[in-house]
């Protein structure tokens, strides 16, 4: 029977079972059955704001308010006039809603319309790039070869770790990057590392920022493929640009000059609706050329790469400047255990993964990007569950990967005097 037939069966229901049957249904379910009966597209019109909004908080769940605030920091008019004010008042505004009672819910002011952008970025951009994500990461995961890691199904957990990882990821982008929505006027000013430290210090948990580098690593693989698979084709010399060099003429890169890391920059914070772009969308070769010449900017400033915002030295500044309550936990060793994997209500970062723990030895540290090796990081060491990891001897592999890659403990070449933190970047 198809769905045109089945929304006429469905019709004779009471109108009350119709609104019940209507929330109760998948997105594609409720898509096909509101397209085929005029009934039921009336009754979703009237109730296309609850509807999608329990699906988002239904999917979502504690990351809904990522999702809220990705979508006010990726409007036209933020991303236009973007400032260091205008940024601070939006990790405010994320504050002030992971505080609120109703931190699960989305933003009542939020049009019927926003909620359905945001919908469909979710549905149409970051479900697909967190599958795949998830695909290349257990692909690397420890474990026997002959495993199909990619086979097996996710804890509610580890999908909730994914998805904050790639909102989070986004929303760096908006903050700190170019954006998708910038106009390409062939550079962009970003922010310095030493700020960007400092606010990612007020607001994120070392592990929960190894998530992002997570997400961070897999666009940067993507991305240096294409620059590998174009640097032919976008070169100076390439003989299509003959007679139009003045010096360098429009169109040309160079991906092993100088200014390389301001392209990679430029190219990874665009975000996740130019990753999708590179992922789903090329057909050819030409695609590739004509996308990066049309999209690409410098990103002049720092961006979330271990050689720069996220390197030593950055997080030795930050700390020497703006010292938290988490660097002395750092140089006090204070316990951390892993408590169980959950994250259905974890807004101040209390439940790190048990990877985190033990590469720590159950003690605090406030270390990560350039501190926390790139072999480790390919597999989402941070995303998965005990039992996983467990499961594919991943935490035995974890502590070789450690120890050949890290010949001392990191946290003995760091210590703060013991002076009360700075204020908060926030307060008035």
């Amino acid at each position: 029977m198809d769905a045109t037939h089945k929304a006429s069966a469905l019709e004779g229901l009471p109108p009350e079972l119709q609104r019940h049957l209507l929330f109760t249904l998948e997105l594609e379910e409720l898509k096909s059955l509101v397209h085929a009966s005029p009934i039921y597209h009336q009754q979703y019109l009237l109730d296309r704001r609850s509807l999608l909004s329990q699906y988002l908080e239904t999917k979502l769940g504690i990351v809904t308010i990522e999702a809220c605030v990705v979508h006010q920091s990726g409007r036209a008019g933020f991303l236009g006039k973007r400032t260091i004010e205008s940024v601070i008042q939006m990790i405010g505004y994320r504050q002030q809603r992971l505080s609120s009672l109703q931190h699960s819910t989305l933003d009542e002011t939020l049009a019927t319309d926003d909620i359905a952008s945001m919908v469909a970025l979710h549905v149409s951009i970051v479900k697909p790039l967190a599958q795949l994500y998830i695909n290349r990461a257990l692909k690397n995961l420890p474990g026997e070869p002959e495993a199909e890691h990619s086979d097996e199904a996710l804890s509610k957990t580890e999908e909730m770790r994914v998805m904050r990882a790639m909102y989070r990821f986004q929303l760096s982008c908006n903050l700190f990057g170019t954006g998708d929505d910038r106009s390409n006027n062939g550079s962009v000013q970003g922010f310095y590392d030493d700020y960007m430290m400092k606010l990612f210090q007020v607001d994120f948990e070392p592990w929960e920022v190894e998530e992002i580098s997570s997400v961070y690593e897999f666009a940067k693989d993507k991305i240096l493929q294409i620059f590998d698979e174009i640097a032919c084709d976008v070169n100076e010399y390439n003989p299509k640009f003959d007679g139009r060099r003045s010096p360098t003429p429009p169109g040309a890169f160079d991906f092993d000059s100088s200014c390389g890391p301001n392209l990679l920059s430029g190219a990874i914070s665009r975000g996740l609706e130019f990753l999708h772009l590179l992922f789903f969308k090329i057909q050819d070769h030409e695609q590739p050329v004509a996308i990066m010449q049309e999209k690409l900017v410098f990103l002049w400033g720092q961006f979330l790469d271990n050689d720069e915002a996220l390197d030593w030295w950055s997080i030795l500044t930050r700390r020497e400047e703006c010292p938290s309550e988490r660097d002395y936990k750092q140089d006090r060793r204070d316990p951390l255990t892993f408590p169980g994997d959950e994250i259905s209500s974890d807004r101040n970062g209390e439940y790190p993964p048990i990877a985190w723990t033990l590469m720590w030895g159950g003690t605090y540290s406030n270390l990560y990007g350039e501190c926390v090796p790139d072999s480790i990081r390919r597999w989402g060491y941070v995303m998965w569950d005990a039992t996983r990891l467990e499961r594919t001897w991943a935490t035995q592999v974890l502590m070789w990967q450690l120890e050949e890659d890290r010949d001392y403990e990191p946290r003995d070449s760091m210590f703060l005097d013991e002076l009360p933190p700075m204020p908060s970047l926030f307060a008035h």
